[in-house]
């Protein structure tokens, strides 16, 4: 058996001909996928591709990428939330979500999308068994052997929600080279497999839990682009921490930096949730990391900031919604003013008011936040959802 895959990707383009050939090979010719006149009668316009058609993409995946050559379909549930209209070139993706040695059976969740109107037009799940071969069949190389031990090794941490570092959670994380990101990333690294987008390279020493990707959040279609190639079946959760540079302005006079906030509060971790929605996911957490300068005490001075982190916490509460089917949460962390990064350097008297103001009679440090964030990523809080969460030690700013 050749290396069971956990994840593929790949592109297909679906043309007139070749609906016209499945219309042949299954007998089905209603005129909705034929008939072109028909079709325009219709609410759609035009005329749509079989579902079965794209059923038949999903047979592809198990076939011949995951699990492969012994796969033996055992049940499939599948969804069509768009039509597709062709002629058109189509993503398909496949995940890895389940797999058991002892009964030689797994899931695995496929997505197809339309690549020119990026909407998904198949979601579906299907059950596999590995079948027996013959004992005159002669045995796989030695290569094909290894590879076969290599993936079930995989499969062995797929199932315990790991990657990177052996038994630790995977996490997702946007941003974490800025002033908290940098403090924070290290103290949740022992608990913690992380890959991290940033917007800069980074080349100094990091703790090996932490793994950098170089991802603009900025430029058109950087996220989409990187988050089309990675596999949300081999992450346990998403950890979202980019922010723009806080400019001291007035809303009214500061509109390019409320659109960059809002890109960085509402949009990002939108795109975060969609991926992390796909068949065959395995996120089951999503903390979003937002301030007390949101909906607890805005800042009109920080306009844009506060706006765009008083938006993350309605956020949070929408998309409990959106991810209720696979078990998973989002909840917001909203800490007061850190002494990291900018504010680090802050005079010993403006430190000193800042304590005396704090019911605790210390600062917030990026310790408090992580262990509230890994609670947050924790089973103990799989009730605690659409939240958000104060680290301010009771000053209420």
């Amino acid at each position: 058996m050749a290396a069971m895959d956990e994840s593929c990707s790949f592109e297909v383009d679906v043309t007139a001909k070749d609906v016209e050939t499945f219309s042949q090979l299954s007998g089905d010719r209603n005129p909705l996928h034929i008939d072109a006149e028909y079709a325009r009668a219709t609410e759609y316009g035009r005329p749509i591709v079989h579902g079965a058609f794209l059923v038949g993409l999903v047979s592809r995946v198990l076939g011949m990428h995951i699990p492969g050559e012994r796969s033996l379909l055992l049940s499939l549930s599948v969804k069509f939330p768009k039509p597709l209209f062709y002629p058109a070139r189509v993503q398909v993706r496949g995940c890895l979500k389940q797999f058991s040695r002892e009964r030689r059976a797994g899931v695995v969740g496929v997505s197809i999308v339309d690549l020119a109107k990026r909407w998904s037009v198949l979601e579906s799940e299907a059950s596999f068994l590995l079948h027996a071969v013959s004992s005159t069949t002669p045995p796989p190389p030695v290569e094909s052997r290894v590879q076969e031990n290599r993936a079930e090794s995989v499969v062995d941490r797929l199932s315990s929600g790991s990657s990177g570092a052996v038994g630790k959670p995977r996490l997702l994380v946007s941003g974490g080279t800025g002033g908290l990101g940098s403090r924070l990333l290290p103290d949740l690294a022992p608990q913690y497999a992380m890959v991290c987008m940033t917007r800069k390279p980074v080349h100094e020493a990091k703790p090996s839990e932490i793994q950098f990707q170089q991802v603009d959040l900025e430029e058109d279609g950087a996220l989409e682009h990187y988050l089309e190639g990675l596999a949300p079946g081999q992450f346990y959760g998403v950890l979202h921490l980019s922010v723009p540079p806080a400019s001291r302005a007035f809303l009214s006079e500061d509109i390019p930096s409320v659109k960059e906030h809002l890109r960085h509060a509402v949009e990002v971790p939108l795109l975060l949730a969609r991926w992390a929605r796909q068949p065959g996911s395995n996120v089951k957490r999503l903390v979003l990391v937002g301030s007390m300068a949101g909906s607890g005490r805005p800042r009109p001075e920080m306009g844009a900031y506060s706006l765009g982190k008083a938006a993350m916490e309605h956020l949070a509460r929408l998309l409990t919604a959106d991810l209720s089917a696979q078990g998973a949460t989002v909840n917001v962390v909203a800490p007061t003013m850190v002494p990291v990064g900018l504010n680090e350097g802050m005079s010993a008297r403006a430190r000193a008011a800042m304590v005396a103001k704090m019911p605790t009679g210390r600062l917030v440090e990026s310790q408090d936040i992580a262990a509230v964030v890994t609670f947050l990523l924790s089973d103990g809080a799989s009730q605690i959802n659409g939240a958000t969460i104060a680290v301010d030690g009771g000053a209420g700013e």
